[in-house]
C-alpha cells in the first residue's frame, strides 16, 4: 500500500472523527463530567470499539450484512435502545449539579466501548472505506498495519479531545451551561437513535 492511499484512509478516519455523533457526545460528557482521566478512557474505548469495527469490516461483515438484512436490523435496533437510554439518563439528571466524584477508570472506558459498538453503521462507513480507498487483496501484514494506524488516530484525536475539554475554562462553561447542554445532547441522541433505527 502505497503513501496517498494511507493519506487517503487517514483523511477519511479523520473526517469521520470530526463530525458530531454519539461518539462526540460521550468524549464531550465524559471529559466534562469526569475530568481529564474519564475522558482518556472514554476515549480510548470509543477508539478500541472503533479499530473492532474495522477488524469486523475487514473480516467481511458488512457482505453479511447485506445479505441478511434481519442480523443488521436487530442490531441497528440493539444500538438505538442504548443511545435512547443514554438520552434518557442525560435529560433525568440535567438539573441535578455536577458529580464532583471523578467515576472510575472502568466507568469512562464502559461508556466509550459501549457507545460505538451500539453504533453498527460504523461497519458500513468503514468497510466503504476499505472498498473504495484500500486495495481489495490487502495481506494480513498491510491488514494489521491498517487497523494499527487506525488505532493510533483514534487514541491522537480523543487524547486531544480530553486535554482540551478538561481545560478550566471549558468545564466551567459546561456547570455553568450544564442543564441546556445536556437536554441538547438528549436530543441529539434521540435523534441519533431514530435515524439508526429507521
Amino acid at each position: 500500500m502505497d503513501a496517498a492511499t494511507l493519506l487517503l484512509f487517514n483523511a477519511a478516519i479523520l473526517g469521520a472523527l470530526a463530525s458530531p455523533g454519539p461518539a462526540f457526545i460521550a468524549m464531550i460528557r465524559s471529559s466534562f463530567v469526569g475530568g481529564r482521566r474519564a475522558g482518556l478512557m472514554t476515549g480510548l474505548g470509543l477508539s478500541l470499539s472503533a479499530v473492532l469495527w474495522s477488524l469486523v469490516a475487514l473480516l467481511g461483515l458488512s457482505a453479511i450484512f447485506a445479505a441478511i438484512p434481519a442480523a443488521y436490523t436487530a442490531l441497528k435496533l440493539l444500538g438505538a435502545a442504548y443511545l435512547i437510554w443514554l438520552a434518557i439518563g442525560l435529560w433525568r439528571g440535567a438539573d441535578k449539579p455536577v458529580d464532583t466524584a471523578l467515576p472510575g477508570i472502568a466507568q469512562g472506558f464502559r461508556l466509550g466501548l459501549i457507545t460505538n459498538l451500539a453504533n453498527p453503521k460504523l461497519v458500513f462507513f468503514i468497510g466503504s472505506i476499505f472498498s473504495t480507498i484500500l486495495p481489495a487483496d490487502l495481506d494480513w501484514t498491510t491488514s494489521a498495519m491498517v487497523l494499527a494506524n487506525h488505532l493510533a488516530l483514534e487514541l491522537a484525536w480523543y487524547a486531544m479531545a480530553a486535554m482540551i475539554l478538561t481545560t478550566a475554562p471549558m468545564r466551567a462553561g459546561y456547570i455553568r451551561l450544564k442543564s441546556k447542554f445536556d437536554r441538547c445532547a438528549a436530543l441529539l441522541l434521540g435523534a441519533m437513535a431514530a435515524r439508526i433505527a429507521i
